[in-house]
């Protein structure tokens, strides 16, 4: 019998508490209009922890290759922004797609020259396992999740404000470029901070589903973010439940909980009759 209060299932525990809270940087993605940005940020995240794991095994030196990863991240979605502030959510879609090109081909070409055990290593940020997470993994991803929400906390009538209506803000003596990098500059950390807890590939799932099911069922911001934090906390704990029932891989067992929640709710919704 499972014991529910090992180590490592308390260290999901928390791993899906942080995830509910990154869940709230999805929520801003998509009220700015690019959801696509998270799992974007993911993928080149793959690229940096690579080159953190290549620097350690070349210099010999101890790299913690998710620093890399997110520094790398962050740096992307900034430069990802500044394009878009010149040349419209077009070119922040072909600047976020250079990046990606980038990343998934700094991740095929390390991983090719790097030893076996190191593979091992970088794939982890591929296909991530939620109960694999180690003691420092979860210092590291609660203080980078405090980080964000301390400054969503501080700028969060500003953030919104310029999610809606940047011409606006800047018509308003607000310094929107300055919260439009601020919002980028949060997603390529949420980003990151999903590839450590459940991999590159599944990052979308959980970051971005539980955003767009709360922007279908709320009538409010408020209400949105709330029921993203909700609806990331089910498929978190609901997805662990299922997983270790079935002896089922934890971290696609809850993307498939809020996938299913984010289908099952868009197609209530367009098959529910009229009023």
């Amino acid at each position: 019998m499972v014991d529910l209060l090992s180590p490592f299932l308390i260290k999901a525990y928390v791993a899906v508490l942080i995830m509910a809270a990154t869940s709230i940087i999805g929520s801003i993605s998509v009220l700015r209009g690019i959801a696509y940005m998270p799992a974007e940020a993911a993928h080149t995240a793959l690229g940096g922890a690579a080159l953190g794991i290549l620097l350690g095994y070349v210099a010999n030196i101890t790299v913690d290759p998710y620093v890399v990863a997110a520094i790398f991240a962050s740096i992307t979605t900034l430069f990802a922004g500044y394009v878009g502030r010149k040349g419209g959510p077009e070119a922040v879609a072909t600047a976020l797609a250079g990046a990606l090109t980038l990343g998934v081909s700094i991740y095929a070409f390390v991983r090719y020259i790097l030893p076996a055990q190191l593979r091992v290593v970088l794939d982890g940020y591929l296909v991530g396992d939620i109960l694999l997470l180690g003691d420092s993994d979860i210092v590291t991803l609660s203080i980078l999740t405090i980080v964000c929400m301390l400054i969503f906390a501080i700028f969060y009538n500003e953030i919104i404000y310029v999610c809606f209506d940047p011409e606006g803000a800047e018509a308003m003596g607000m310094n929107a470029s300055f919260y439009d990098f601020m919002i980028f500059f949060l997603i390529g950390l949420a980003g990151s901070v999903a590839t450590k807890t459940v991999g590159t590939l599944i990052v979308y799932a959980l970051m971005i589903a539980p955003a767009i099911t709360a922007k279908e069922l709320s009538r409010s911001i408020n209400g949105m973010l709330t029921l993203s934090v909700t609806l990331t906390l089910v498929a978190g704990y609901g997805g662990l439940a299922f997983s270790i029932i079935f002896n089922m891989p934890s971290s696609g067992s809850i993307a498939i909980f809020a996938s299913a929640i984010y289908v099952g709710t868009i197609l209530a919704k367009r098959l529910a009759p009229k009023r």
